[in-house]
């Protein structure tokens, strides 16, 4: 009897362990690079998942060009994109990068989601017959130091006009990128303390033209200044009326190209208790108010008074300009900036904005109210409640003092405290902001704070 052979395909039990152990060998040996061809592939599946969770496009930060120069689509939110100044898109990517870097990240090594660089502080306010509850305050102790120091040692008085005055203080913080130059943010106050503004120039006229975005916005802030000291004492003028006169004059006053976003407020020349107020873009004016608390109105501090913004879409605001004229373009063109002259001329007879198209306010204002002007840096970064809440800090001891304690608010300490904390706000990457609120309203995605230049003009409305 011949042996039967085993049929093919089947193997022994010993044979068929053997084979398994080769195979694992070769799955072991293999397992670092497949480990790094799988890290590769989830980090660009990923990074194309998050490029791609929505059409939403990413918001702009810097503020484009004047509409004029602008190229029709640009006015569409789905071209947003296109008008981010290179440091954002590097930004943009770097942001990317560190949100894949997070998701790649295990479970249990990752932090616990909270703000940055914040400390609570609990505070209380008592008056007869109510006690305010215990609320929290999220900002560094540093920040909350100096609101509660925004005070002067003794009443400073120093002017011999008879009405009202505005006691101003300002503080400038430029965008980390451009504290070399300074920014592009400009502002005056008045010395005889009748006047004060801000304005905020354009970047893109520098990193698309190579000129100095600032340059117009001193020019606009010097020409009114100028305007604002010669009708001081123009009885009859309304303070509104001033305000508008002194923002036209500012930029009757400019030379240099470029453009900007401005506001101007002024008191009435008469000494009356009035505040006028011209505003072309999307800086903004608040008019606080200190009471005293009650179980109806258990805030201290409330805006009695404020400011819209002016904008075509979302992030492309008035703004004024000024532009070269036919007569310039040859002189241009030989400085190398003929892409200047093309904008221009391919601008055509398109409309721009002008002084006359600035809203106008009058406001009843009072001694002891606190005027805040600043330039779209720090409204973008502060919601009206949280302007409120640090304002308490300064002026709820101050306010419970002698009928003279307006005197005793340093205004440039606290115009120091608002710039230091919008710039805290303007960093914490999951804050909830106003421009965030503004670009969610416009399709628009944007996640915590907006960095940018940050100007604040503190006044407080003294009488003597």
């Amino acid at each position: 009897m011949c042996a039967r052979s085993k049929p093919t395909g089947l193997s022994s039990p010993k044979a068929d362990t053997k084979i398994l152990e080769l195979q694992l060998q070769k799955i072991l040996s293999a397992s670092s690079h497949l480990q790094v061809h799988a890290h590769a592939s989830l980090k660009l599946l990923l990074r194309k998942k998050l490029r791609s969770k929505s059409n939403v496009p990413e918001t702009p930060t810097p503020l484009p060009l004047p509409k004029v120069l602008q190229e029709e689509e640009d006015t569409q939110p789905s071209t947003f994109k296109r008008q981010i100044s290179a440091p954002a898109a590097v930004q943009q990517q770097q942001n990317l990068d560190q949100e894949v870097a997070k998701e790649l990240q295990p479970e249990e090594e990752r932090p616990v989601m909270r703000r940055e660089a914040k400390s609570a502080l609990l505070h209380a306010v008592t008056c007869p017959g109510y006690v305010r509850p215990l609320i929290p305050v999220y900002w560094p102790n540093y920040v909350l130091e100096l609101f509660q120091n925004a005070r002067r040692d003794m009443p400073f008085v120093s002017l011999t006009e008879s009405g009202f005055r505005l006691l101003c203080g300002a503080f400038q913080m430029p965008h980390p990128q451009k504290a070399s130059t300074g920014g592009e943010d400009s502002l005056f106050v008045c010395p005889n303390g009748s006047a004060a503004g801000v304005a905020d120039g354009v970047g893109e006229w520098q990193w698309r033209f190579g000129l100095d975005p600032r340059a117009f916005a001193d020019e606009l802030m010097h020409g009114a200044r100028t305007a604002g000291e010669q009708t001081q004492f123009q009885v009859g003028l309304a303070a509104e009326t001033r305000a508008a006169l002194m923002l036209s004059e500012g930029y009757q006053a400019t030379s240099s190209f470029g453009s900007a976003t401005a506001l101007v407020a002024a008191l009435d020349p008469s000494g009356e208790a009035k505040l006028g107020v011209a505003n072309l873009g999307d800086s903004g004016l608040r008019v606080l108010r200190w009471s005293e608390p009650s179980v109806d109105s258990p805030n201290s501090v409330h805006i009695a008074y404020r400011t819209s913004e002016q904008q075509h879409a979302f992030n492309c605001p008035f703004q004024l300009a000024r532009l070269p004229e036919p007569k310039d373009y040859a002189g241009l063109r030989a400085q190398g900036m003929g892409s200047l002259v093309r904008a221009v001329e391919k601008s055509g007879c398109s409309s721009q904005d002008l002084p006359a198209s600035a809203d106008a306010y009058t406001f009843e204002v009072q001694e002891g109210d606190v005027v805040l002007l600043g330039t779209d840096g720090f409204f973008d970064n502060l919601h009206d409640a949280e302007v409120c809440e640090l304002a308490h800090l300064s002026l709820e001891a101050t306010f419970r003092s002698n009928e003279k304690s307006a005197w005793q608010i340093d205004p440039t300490r606290l115009a120091q405290a608002y710039a230091e904390a919008a710039r805290v706000r303007s960093e914490d990457t999951a804050a909830r902001t106003p421009f965030g609120d503004l670009a969610r309203q416009a399709g628009l995605q944007h996640m915590g704070g907006k960095m940018d230049d940050i100007s604040v003009v503190v006044a407080v409305v003294v009488k003597v």
